[in-house]
């Protein structure tokens, strides 16, 4: 069994919100915004999440983040 978990960006703007998203095969939601991180999205202690773009960081150095994308199978 496999998991995806999609982090979308929380920013609100008065007439919409921002449309991006980061899917991920992380099997947790640390492990997601551990690879949001990485890609320069930021969770805010409210645990809302913001793209790199929204948050005006850019890629940051993550810890030893590893998604594996097709394991092998015996």
């Amino acid at each position: 069994m496999s998991a995806r978990i999609t982090i979308h960006c929380d920013t609100q703007w008065q007439y919409g919100g921002c449309p991006r998203q980061l899917l991920t095969d992380a099997d947790t939601v640390t492990e997601a915004r551990a690879a949001a991180r990485a890609q320069g999205w930021v969770t805010h202690s409210n645990g809302r999440d913001m793209c790199a773009a929204c948050s005006g960081r850019g890629p940051q150095p993550a810890g030893a983040v590893v998604a594996v994308l097709h394991p092998d199978r015996p």
